[in-house]
């Protein structure tokens, strides 16, 4: 997994959109917190030859939102891309518009998931993978991000 300080998150070290924070329920160190923003863009790149040869992964982002988020249900993209091969994910939703998120006594849901995308791992490549979570369209926040998850399917 790639925590949420090891990806490029746009306007991830300005403060008036973000913060860092450590919270207990985090594998790591510090997550991020969306204040508000605009423009939604995660970044992350691991490097092939930390994988298991001849495998077939999966890419996630791993989250949480509040009680207080807002714009999370408008659609984003999503994007992994090895070597040639570029897989995109259209109409993506960090919340559906409908869906209620069953929230814990701090007033946050626990950790969520989605795909980002997949690829598979030859033997013997040695490249990056890059995974992107995207969506400029509303005005959102309320959203934990803890990181981007890579595992076998």
């Amino acid at each position: 997994m790639v925590g949420a300080r090891g990806l490029s998150i746009a306007w991830g070290n300005d403060t008036r959109y973000w913060k860092w924070k450590h919270i207990p329920e985090s594998r790591f160190a510090e997550v991020a917190i969306l204040k508000s923003v605009w423009w939604l863009d995660i970044h992350g790149k691991i490097a092939s030859v930390m994988l298991s040869p001849n495998t077939l992964y999966g890419t996630y982002l791993v989250y949480r939102i509040s009680n207080q988020s807002w714009g999370l249900s408008s659609p984003g993209k999503t994007l992994v891309s090895f070597r040639e091969v570029r897989n995109e994910i259209s109409n993506v939703c960090l919340q559906h518009p409908m869906e209620r998120v069953a929230l814990r006594n701090d007033g946050w849901s626990g950790w969520m998931e989605i795909e980002l995308g997949e690829f598979y791992y030859d033997d013997g490549d040695e490249s990056e993978i890059e995974m992107k979570f995207q969506e400029h369209h509303e005005y959102k926040g309320g959203l934990i991000v803890e990181g981007i998850e890579i595992r076998p399917k």
